[in-house]
Order: C-alpha cells, then sequence, then structure tokens
C-alpha cells in the first residue's frame, strides 16, 4: 500500500481560541508515513507544531511548522547521572537555540525546506524511560542557556 497523503480534517477542528485564550497545538505522530512534504505543509498551514522526538522508536521530524517548537528527548540512559552525555546535550542546546532564533537545523532532521526563519519559543523535554535522569538533563540543558 503506497502512501496515503495527510487529510486536513483533523486538524481543521482544532480550536483556536478557549474565551480570550489564544491555544496552540502540537500534534506527536509515531509513524514513518508522516515523514513526508505533505504532512509538513499540512501541518504548517494549520500552524500545528509537530512533536520532534528523539527516539528509537518514532519518527524524528524536525520541520518549524508553528510559531512555537515541542521536542522530546527520549534517548536518556539510566546509566548517565544526566541521562544524555555532555556532548549530547550540548548538541540539542544549540539546535533549541537555533530553533528559537527561527532556524531549522539538520541535525534535527528536517523533511520540507525551511519554514519562515522568526524567532519562536522553543520547549525542549526529557521525557524517557531513565525518568529518574530527566531532571537533571534538563538542569544540565538549562545551564547550558545560562
Amino acid at each position: 500500500m503506497g502512501l496515503v497523503p495527510p487529510r486536513a480534517g483533523f486538524l481543521e477542528l482544532l480550536p483556536k481560541k478557549l474565551g480570550s485564550l489564544t491555544l496552540r497545538h502540537a500534534i506527536d505522530v509515531r509513524n514513518d508515513s508522516f515523514r513526508c512534504e505533505a504532512f509538513v505543509a499540512l501541518a504548517r498551514e494549520h500552524g500545528v507544531a509537530i512533536v520532534c522526538s528523539d527516539s528509537d522508536d518514532y519518527p524524528m521530524i524536525g520541520d518549524v511548522t508553528a510559531d512555537f517548537v515541542y521536542a522530546r528527548l527520549m534517548r536518556a540512559r539510566a546509566d548517565v547521572t544526566t541521562g544524555y552525555p555532555p556532548g549530547e546535550i550540548a548538541s540539542w542546546t544549540e539546535v533549541a537555540k537555533a530553533w528559537a532564533a527561527g532556524e531549522t537545523p539538520a541535525s534535527a532532521s528536517p523533511v520540507a525546506k525551511e519554514a519562515t526563519k522568526k524567532a519562536r519559543d522553543a520547549f525542549v523535554f526529557f521525557i524517557n524511560g531513565a525518568k529518574e535522569r530527566a531532571p537533571a538533563g534538563a538542569k544540565a540543558m538549562l545551564e547550558r542557556l545560562g
């Protein structure tokens, strides 16, 4: 069976506001069939962030598709105090800085051409199997960010 192009129906149903509060949405896809330019374009059209998952099990899609980026770092190891070795935390810190500056770093595995460059929020979460290491990893990243 070939790749079926994504449909906009679900994204069109996402509310833009809740009362006076503007809502932002992120979608966490778990199948490689979403790693395509059509899905990235659809997410951009609706201003929905695609969760960038650093995972052994899920596709990494590092394209900027909204006014924020949402990343889940899921490869932490219990035998490393911070979950990720210092070099990997440094690399992810640089990716987060690039996203916040409006760039799309190649190391984030983007699928499509870069979006319009503009500053944005970048949310990076350490969410993984080695949960006891997540706070130390987040703290190490925050220290690098100053």
